[in-house]
């Protein structure tokens, strides 16, 4: 498949490294004022039920993408994994907390569109994935191969 950049190339070798099936930019969604969202990775990954979304990402300060992704996972009720190389902090800082709208936000240093730091950011989202695998709610789940819902 195709990728857009160095940080999408990372988590693409994080999920293939754990055998975890995705769908890159399947689909279009629809959102309010014409509005659309194409996820980036759509995993085989379901925590709590609901099936997760990878979002690499730039610097996450724009707090009207932030807004489309809350409207997307509330109109949808996918779990969603932003991943970014600001941190926290930083964010507040410059007035956009993405916890209020993402389910969960991961912070990944040096997560840059640079090819030298693309095994290393996958070793990163690789580490955060297992994480996310050892909540007792997280499952994959596969059929022939294929996700069940996309």
């Amino acid at each position: 498949m195709e990728l857009k950049n160095p940080r999408e190339d990372a988590v693409k070798i994080a999920l293939l490294d754990l055998g975890i099936p995705a769908y890159y930019e399947y689909t279009r969604y629809p959102l309010s004022n014409g509005r659309a969202y194409y996820p980036d990775f759509i995993t085989s990954i379901f925590l709590n039920g609901r099936q997760v979304i990878l979002e690499p990402h730039s610097t996450v300060n724009d707090t009207g993408y932030l807004k489309k992704l809350s409207e997307f996972i509330n109109t949808y009720d996918f779990y969603l994994v932003l991943i970014s190389n600001r941190s926290h902090r930083k964010l507040i800082e410059h007035g956009s907390d993405p916890e209020k709208f993402v389910d969960e936000y991961w912070f990944i240093n040096n997560f840059s569109n640079d090819e030298q730091w693309v095994k290393q950011n996958s070793r990163k989202i690789k580490k955060r994935l297992k994480e996310l695998l050892h909540n007792p709610k997280a499952e994959v789940i596969k059929a022939n191969g294929e996700l069940l819902r996309a």
